[in-house]
């Protein structure tokens, strides 16, 4: 499941139905997931599999508030890894979550729309 809907829901109920504060929570996600999916991409060319730990931990925190499952699923993945001390197929991996993270972006932006 790209996205919990029940997540978002949940965010809504919490901020009392500030759906304006929802909008920059989602905004904030999705910049920052750019500059992490940017650090993995930057630690896979650099061949540094421990570089991968620190921002596949972010973007699995951040993806678990905004309701993005199957994201957070990879990118603890990559985190267990990099804590091992091996990633193997680094590469495609983050690739991976850069796919993920674009239905991710596509699934958030439409939920905003339909409201």
């Amino acid at each position: 499941m790209t996205l919990d809907p029940a997540a978002l829901a949940n965010l809504l109920d919490i901020t009392g139905g500030d759906a304006a504060f929802v909008d920059e929570l989602v905004d904030t996600f999705l910049s920052d997931a750019e500059e992490q999916l940017a650090a993995l991409r930057d630690a896979v060319a650099a061949g540094d599999d421990a570089a991968i730990q620190r921002p596949a931990h972010s973007l699995k925190t951040n993806s678990l508030n905004v309701g993005a499952t199957t994201l957070a699923d990879l990118t603890k993945a990559l985190e267990v890894d990099a804590r091992a001390g091996s990633v193997p197929d680094a590469g495609p991996r983050v690739e991976a979550v850069a796919a993920e993270f674009g239905s991710v972006r596509e699934a958030l932006l439409a939920e905003r729309a339909s409201r």
